[in-house]
């Protein structure tokens, strides 16, 4: 009986250090038998060879998605095992490391150093945790960015940062109504958004992106189908609705971006930008640089761009150089109508 008993656990021990090497990443069939043989020594496996040792170690593989809950994938083309899935949780943390990884995920954006590894540090740590502590994550970042000091440069009432977060937390559908600059009556109109992000803080403001499904005002119902970034400080009401929004957010349409950086500003590097994914940077001989990329958002993206100044100018695509045309022959005119105005 105890070396039966003996036998179960030296299983075990195989399967989980078997997991155990794939938490550190892929791993050949080669690679996870040797982490086994490294663990328990030689008689792990109980010596054998060639296909009994191939057999004892697929039926480890079976016994780790049969009694463990954790899938193992095998990828033909790179000749690897990976966990593709977790169904019993392989982790878990005090709620202090969690709140930590939403910090991390948080702090280190797109535009950190470092924010790749971060990004895969906090991902894998993810995928070992059960749903709810992976849902926990999630909350404590959406906190996070609600806690962020709030160095918008208008107040924002406490009711709204409040019905947000409740929104995030709950993932239901919003009501709000909204003032935009854009409506020469100033009058605000009602808006129905899904949000899926919490708040970002750009330029001394805080915004909100949600996918708005249509808007109402003195005109009746107009349908909007696409993305809009509130000003929070111009939100005046929210409501949150008992519907749920959508589990995966809308795709957004991504737009073609070209620009032509002068040598001035092209030697000291290329700023990189949220609003604009940049694939490629061709050098020219001339000093320039010609930037290729796409944007989700015309409005930001022409909005980093005109910092350049005279020293970018846009070559495409045809909607981001549109409104960038139209852009600078407005200000073009309003200094040319301010000049005569003047006598000069």
């Amino acid at each position: 009986m105890r070396g039966t008993r003996e036998s179960h656990w030296l299983v075990i021990r195989r399967c989980l250090a078997i997991l155990r090497r794939l938490q550190r990443g892929p791993a050949s069939r080669e690679a996870l038998i040797s982490a086994v043989l490294l663990a328990e020594e030689d008689e792990a496996y109980g010596g054998v060879e060639g296909k009994v040792l191939n057999k004892r170690f697929d039926n480890d593989l079976r016994r780790i998605r049969k009694h463990l809950g954790v899938e193992i994938a095998f990828d033909r083309k790179r000749g690897v095992y990976n966990i593709k899935d977790t169904w019993t949780p392989l982790l878990d943390l005090p709620d202090q490391d969690l709140s930590t990884l939403a910090w991390l995920e948080e702090i280190f954006d797109e535009e950190s150093p470092h924010h790749d590894e971060v990004q895969a540090l906090v991902d894998r740590l993810r995928l070992f945790l059960s749903v709810e502590r992976q849902a926990e994550v999630a909350r404590q970042r959406h906190l996070l960015r609600l806690r962020l000091t709030r160095r918008d440069e208008e107040p924002i009432p406490e009711a709204i940062w409040q019905a947000l977060a409740r929104a995030l937390e709950w993932k239901r559908l919003v009501r709000l109504s909204y003032r935009s600059p854009q409506q020469a009556d100033e009058q605000p109109r009602v808006h129905l958004v899904d949000i899926f992000e919490p708040p970002f803080f750009e330029d001394g403001h805080f915004y909100v992106r949600g996918y708005c499904r249509y808007t109402t005002g003195p005109k009746g119902r107009y349908e909007m189908r696409r993305y809009v970034d509130y000003r929070m400080d111009r939100i005046e009401e929210i409501e949150v609705l008992p519907e749920r929004i959508p589990p995966e957010p809308p795709s957004p349409p991504r737009y073609e971006v070209i620009y032509r950086l002068s040598p001035a500003v092209a030697r000291q590097g290329v700023s990189r930008s949220r609003w604009i994914l940049i694939e490629e940077v061709k050098r020219q001989e001339d000093g320039n640089a010609v930037v290729y990329g796409s944007t989700g958002d015309i409005f930001r993206a022409r909005q980093f761009l005109m910092r350049y100044r005279e020293h970018c100018i846009v070559l495409g695509g045809p909607e981001l150089r549109q409104a960038m045309q139209e852009s600078v022959e407005k200000m073009a005119k309003m200094y040319a109508g301010e000049k005569e105005k003047s006598g000069g």
